[in-house]
Formats: structure tokens, sequence, C-alpha cells
């Protein structure tokens, strides 16, 4: 959430490079008290001193350039916004000047832009933001007559981007996480280590190695906030472009699924079968090995996983037909549930259920699929994480997989 005005930092960068207010003005064509108030609003906001004030100017505080750095960062993401937009619109007109670019829109209508484009129904950010679907409408309008180019589709159904209003979206809502990113720094600054980190989840990295690194950062810096969110490595890796997340923790895709982003291994996990305590094919797998195989039934994830497809591998290199699948799913809590009150078996990482292995709910049947190890890891933007606290516990969850890799 955007707690101060966005407009303001454009006079705010222009103090920095100017050194007084009457450079500022000059540089942005504003009056003095314009620039003023700009300051003193975003001080406000902030609840910090950004600048030093002398006879002979005003030098930002330490408060001051970390939010230059950050602001920096904002209309750079523009410049690029604007010069994507110009490409696109090949030889039309293209107002590179149109408040959007220089955030002189207010902070509501830009927030009701980028929630319009990103849900496409005028009713719903209505609702979202107490206001009138004529108010949503004229945010829209008056967004693309500053560029001077149609951002989006109108039709009964609602409203969807084009192309261009794609691209636009794509860097505003890089902008509205830099400006998160910067409440958060300057919070950092006034009481230490606080703020919030964004966690896109996978299978192998929530079920243990994300838990046990929370804990472990948490006692040293018990102020900072996790959120995660779940869903495909497609879906979180959007998250993870657009800076809604700030880094994913799961099993590791292949470089030509990451362009654009940097994967880091923690830990390796092999493929192990699983069946509960007590399990009639225990003994008879010890006698006949993978023989015994035709008569399991299995519990198993989708075609497309790389457990799935491990273990069809394993089956076909021993002449073994297709597993008798009874139950295809990813859920690991249903999966758990069949298993501890069936026969039924499974192929998985031993990390996934490492709790009822230990207190001896589930055995590891005695066939090994001969399977390749799969890195269990981080993936980042390349820039890698920004905030102090996604930082801390990317360390943590290094410092996990270190130990968990020792102990293995």
């Amino acid at each position: 959430m955007v707690f101060f005005q966005p407009r303001h930092l454009r006079a705010f960068l222009a103090v920095v490079h100017g050194g007084s207010v009457a450079h500022a003005g000059e540089e942005i064509s504003r009056v003095q008290s314009a620039i003023t108030h700009a300051v003193r609003g975003l001080e406000t906001d902030l609840g910090v001193q950004l600048f030093e004030r002398h006879a002979r100017g005003m030098q930002p505080t330490e408060f001051g350039r970390m939010l230059q750095t950050h602001a920096e960062t904002i209309f750079a993401e523009l410049d690029a916004a604007r010069g994507a937009m110009q490409r696109l619109a090949g030889g039309a007109r293209l107002n590179a000047n149109a408040p959007i670019f220089t955030l002189g829109i207010g902070k509501q209508r830009l927030l009701v832009f980028v929630e319009l484009m990103k849900a496409g129904h005028m009713g719903a950010v209505a609702r979202e933001f107490g206001i009138s679907q004529s108010a949503v409408s004229q945010a829209l309008r008056e967004v693309e007559r500053g560029v001077g180019q149609a951002l989006a589709r109108r039709s009964p159904a609602g409203v969807a981007p084009n192309a261009m209003g794609q691209r636009l979206v794509l860097h505003l809502r890089r902008v509205l996480v830099e400006m998160a990113r910067a409440q958060e720094a300057i919070g950092y600054l006034r009481q230490g280590v606080v703020g919030q980190v964004a966690v896109g989840t996978l299978s192998l990295g929530r079920s243990w190695l994300l838990p046990e690194a929370i804990v472990r950062m948490a006692r040293a810096h018990p102020d900072i906030r996790v959120s995660t969110s779940e869903g495909s490595f497609e879906h979180l890796t959007t998250l993870l472009r657009t800076g809604e997340i700030d880094f994913i923790v799961g099993g590791l895709r292949s470089q030509n699924q990451l362009e654009g982003l940097v994967a880091r291994p923690v830990v390796r996990s092999a493929i192990v079968l699983l069946g509960r305590r007590g399990h009639p094919l225990h003994e008879i797998l010890v006698r006949e090995g993978w023989a015994a195989m035709e008569r399991a039934r299995w519990v198993l994830p989708p075609h497309d996983t790389w457990t799935r497809s491990a273990l069809e591998a394993a089956l076909a290199q021993r002449g073994q037909g297709a597993a008798r699948v009874a139950v295809e799913t990813a859920d690991v809590v249903i999966t758990r549930a069949l298993l501890n009150t069936s026969d039924l078996i499974t192929a998985s990482s031993p990390h996934l259920f490492r709790d009822e292995i230990r207190s001896g709910e589930l055995l590891i049947l005695p066939l090994d699929p001969g399977a390749e190890p799969r890195d269990i890891g981080v993936v980042t933007r390349r820039e890698g994480v920004a905030t102090v606290a996604g930082r801390l516990l990317l360390a943590a969850l290094m410092a996990v997989g270190a130990e968990t890799g020792a102990a293995g």
C-alpha cells in the first residue's frame, strides 16, 4: 500500500538535484510555493525530515537520500514505459510528456487506473475504492487523453488493456512496488529492521524449507511480516517479474523457463517411494523387487510434473507397464491422508513428508527409482532481492538448506 502522494516525487527530486526550492521550480516549471508544499507533504506522509535547510540551500538527510534512490528507480521505470510505448506506437502520435510519465496524476487516479486494467470491471473497481463508476471511467479517459492513445478495449463484458495498455500497466505495477519499498526502507531507517516479504511458494518449498526459514528469521527480527502466494510456476513468475513478490521458493526449473530471472539452489532432493506403516507391499518388494510393482496402486501428481515423469521413466527402464493410478492430485494434504488410510503408495521428495517419515507413520519402500536428484531453491529477478527484509529471509533459507544438506 502506498501512503504518500506520488505526484510529489518529481518536486522532491528536483530539489535534490537543484539544491534549493528556487532551482527546483526552474527545473520543472513550478512556482516555489508548490515545490515547498510537495516536499512538506512527503515529509508529513512519511513522518521524517527529508532535507536539512540552510541559508545556502537544501541538502537531503539520510531519509532523503534513501527516498532519492527509490524515486530515481521509479522515474527510470516510467522512462522505460514511455520508450516501450513509443516503439509500439510506431509513427502514431504519443505524448511523451503525459502526466502519467511524470506522476502528474493523483494517487487515487493512479491506483484506480492500474486496478481497472488488472480487474477489467468498472463496477468492481468502483466498489473497491468507494467511488462511482463514472469516476473509474474518468480515470481511464484521463490517462488515455494524456498519452494521446487508446489503452483499452471497451465491451459489455468490461475493459481489457490493449498491447500499449498492457505495457504501461506492467511498468506502473513496478512503480507501485518501488513506492512501497521506499516506505519500507524509510521505516527500516526509523525503527530498525521492519517490513514485509512477499514469497511465491511451490509445493517443494512451502512444506518445510520456507516455514523453518521464517521461524529462524523471526527469532532475530520479529517485526518482519511474511506473506505468501501459491500457484503454478508460470503464475508466480508473472508476479515476480511485476515485482509483486520478492522471490519464489520451490523446485527449480530449466534455464529456458527463467528468462530474465535467476535460480539459486538451496538443497537437493531425490525421489523415494512411500507407503503407510505396515504396508503389505513392503515385505513383498524386499523379496521380488520391481516385479511386485504391478500390484501397486498409486496416488500421483499430474503427468506434467517432475516426480511423475521421473517415476514413469524408472518403470519403463525396468520393463514395467504404466503405473496404475487410482488418484491423480498435486495436493499434498490429500496425498498424505490417502497414504495414511489406504494401501495406495506414491513417489515423492521425502522432504514433503519429512515429519511423517520421522514419526514412522509413512515408510520409505525398499526400491530406489534412481531418478536424478532435483534442486530445491529460490528464483529471483536478475537484480536480486531489493528489500532488507527479503534479503534476511533469503539468508535464513540458505542456512536451513545448508543444515539440511549437512544432516542428509
